[in-house]
């Protein structure tokens, strides 16, 4: 089914690109939109939030944002100043290919409650140093694409390392359990909207249901059931209050059998019925 949400390009033909927040104006980013790259937003100095895939996000100094392609993207404010490193799908397989243990961990995490982080002062000097460093290598011709990779490469070693320093849950965590969960977020990024029982990601996890349920509730504080929920959530959200399709259209496109059924769980889970939700514009 088509996608009418309107999606941002940027990258044009270059693989790498630096955009300055102050200076910067796009005609899709008061209204909720999908990206065709990846991006590192760092706030040098400003106020106000953004929200992304439907979570609200305060926009303070120093805080560093990653944005996966295809989550859904809205400036609530625009005092604010910055820079955006985009850069694209190649760049990024080469990063996890070199550095595997920092995909979906971190600022990385797809479809985590945080997807930032705060800057001390000694990352935000090598932020600054960084991306002066790429300013210039693009003003270069022709220009050392090579450099430009590593030094996206160093943002995203540098914001990820503080990002596990400051959240000392995850340093408990061990390596396999941190990798199973990475892997649990992406299989329901792929397949939460077929309807699959837990099972399903338990068979293709190698562990029983119990088991999987008991590792993820330890480690996230949510059952797998509640993960799919919340997903599944997110996402009726997000088409309610961005695209055209009807109400049984978008509990078509979810997966729901019947529309009456996606009613039940969207006000169970809200309290409000889809069509007040729309209404409401929330």
């Amino acid at each position: 089914m088509k996608d009418f949400i309107p999606r941002q390009l940027l990258l044009e033909t270059n693989p790498v690109q630096l955009i300055s927040m102050n200076q910067y104006v796009h005609e899709l980013s008061t209204v909720a939109h999908r990206h065709d790259h990846y991006m590192i937003m760092w706030i040098t100095k400003g106020h106000g939030t953004q929200m992304i895939d439907g979570y609200e996000h305060q926009m303070l100094t120093n805080r560093v944002f990653f944005f996966h392609p295809g989550q859904v993207h809205k400036m609530n404010d625009f005092e604010r100043d910055g820079w955006m490193v985009i850069f694209d799908e190649p760049i990024y397989k080469l990063f996890t290919r070199f550095h595997p243990q920092e995909e979906l961990n971190g600022m990385m995490q797809q479809g985590g409650h945080e997807p930032f982080v705060d800057l001390d002062e000694d990352t935000a000097v090598l932020y600054e140093h960084i991306t002066t460093m790429i300013q210039k290598e693009l003003l270069k011709s022709p220009k050392d694409f090579n450099m430009l990779i590593h030094f996206v490469s160093l943002l995203l070693l540098a914001g990820n390392k503080l990002h596990e320093l400051k959240n000392t849950l995850e340093l408990k965590n061990k390596n396999s359990s941190k990798h199973l969960v990475r892997n649990l977020t992406l299989l329901i990024e792929q397949h939460f909207k077929k309807g699959k029982p837990v099972s399903f990601y338990a068979n293709a996890l190698n562990l029983q249901p119990r088991n999987l349920n008991r590792l993820v509730k330890s480690k996230l504080g949510y059952t797998v059931h509640d993960l799919l929920q919340e997903r599944l959530l997110t996402e009726s959200k997000i088409l309610l209050a961005s695209s055209p399709l009807t109400i049984k259209e978008i509990s078509y496109s979810l997966g729901f059998a019947d529309p009456s059924y996606f009613n039940r769980f969207f006000k169970k889970n809200t309290r409000l019925t889809p069509a007040a939700f729309r209404t409401k514009g929330v």
